[in-house]
């Protein structure tokens, strides 16, 4: 944690010019260093991720001592993606830039795909407007392609569509790019992916139909029964967690409460065992209050009231670093604490400014 904390202010402390000037890393020992550091990095994110901050450490260590190369972005930006976990959104979002200037400046298109995905998948969107990453990623995509990273580009389209559906685009649309990257996935045999996105898939097919039937508990039952089985067996924590949480949203909107409410707390008890848990900008902090509302008043349960008053107050938190994402979302929910509270009048006025501010921030879903 200190060499952390040290490295963090350090850059922090960086500005881009003097970034810029950063002498070039010429000790040839160093720079094969650099890049075994980085295929364990990359694995570590797929397998042990405990691995993970001492070999980001190591690598960004490395740099400062002996300067920049190719790999000193990918350094970057994974110790980016490593500050979120802390919450310092702020840092990360700064270093998070620092790694795209640098990935520029050393010309190391061969690791714009990783970057990106690290950066506008899983940073950038805490603090700016979703819309800002989508095209950005989708370009991390086809550079992902281009390069042979086909992993790399995979989880690239896995990010732009969760971000896509967060964003409220056309159901239709995205539907049919969801459709396409899926029989990619299998084509190339990326099945990891194949597994991430498929949650979203299954939602979204589910809520273009508009049936009386959450697909996490009708006809699709069986193939979402089998992912999830699969990912506990694998001890995947990320695909147990995306099940769970677009499962919620799938039956908080079909009115399934205590299905949605059941998979919040298996969610959880998940989240116990990661050292990141998934959040989506706010996004899942947002249903878990809304379903546990709609708990408090079917049941008269205060625990689930409590429950709704910790997750509004994670969104406001949200709300004050990423405010076109959250504020919405916010209120929206305050809106529904008001109501359940019976402060109509208080209530009426939230839910006025939240349909303002969605229609205002492009969030027209």
């Amino acid at each position: 944690m200190k060499d952390i904390m040290e490295i963090k202010m350090i850059l922090t402390n960086t500005t881009e010019t003097e970034l810029l000037n950063f002498k070039e890393m010429k000790d040839n020992s160093m720079i094969t260093a650099m890049k075994f550091l980085q295929i364990l990095a990359l694995y570590a994110y797929l397998g042990k991720q405990q691995s993970l901050p001492s070999l980001i450490v190591q690598m960004l260590q490395l740099t400062l001592l002996h300067g920049i190369c190719k790999e000193s972005c990918f350094g970057m930006a994974s110790f980016s993606f490593l500050l979120c976990q802390f919450d310092d959104f702020k840092a990360a979002d700064h270093i998070g830039r620092l790694s795209v200037l640098l990935l520029d400046k050393c010309k190391a298109e061969e690791y714009r795909s990783h970057i990106y995905l690290l950066y506008y998948g899983c940073v950038r969107a805490y603090n700016v407007h979703i819309v800002q990453c989508i095209d950005k990623l989708l370009h991390g995509y086809h550079v992902g392609m281009l390069t042979g990273n086909v992993e790399s580009a995979m989880f690239n389209a896995c990010s732009h569509q969760a971000n896509s559906f967060l964003l409220g685009r056309n159901l239709a649309q995205l539907k049919v790019e969801l459709d396409s990257f899926g029989k990619l996935m299998v084509e190339y045999k990326q099945m990891f992916a194949r597994n991430r996105i498929r949650p979203i898939e299954l939602v979204v097919s589910n809520l273009s139909i508009s049936n009386d039937c959450p697909s996490l508990i009708g006809a699709q039952n069986t193939e979402m029964e089998d992912l999830l089985e699969q990912a506990t067996k694998e001890n995947d924590t990320f695909i147990i967690c995306q099940i769970y949480i677009f499962g919620c949203i799938d039956a908080y909107i079909f009115g399934e409460y205590e299905l949605a409410s059941s998979m919040i707390e298996k969610r959880q008890e998940v989240e116990k065992t990661m050292s990141r848990r998934l959040i989506y900008y706010g996004m899942v902090d947002f249903y878990d209050g809304l379903v546990f509302l709609a708990m408090a008043r079917k049941t008269n349960d205060i625990k689930w009231a409590l429950k709704a008053g910790k997750a509004l107050s994670k969104l406001e938190s949200f709300a004050q670093i990423g405010k076109a994402n959250c504020e919405h979302k916010l209120l929206l929910l305050q809106a529904e604490m008001k109501s359940f509270l019976g402060e109509n009048d208080d209530a009426f006025g939230k839910y006025e400014s939240a349909i303002a501010v969605a229609g205002e921030n492009g969030f027209i879903h």
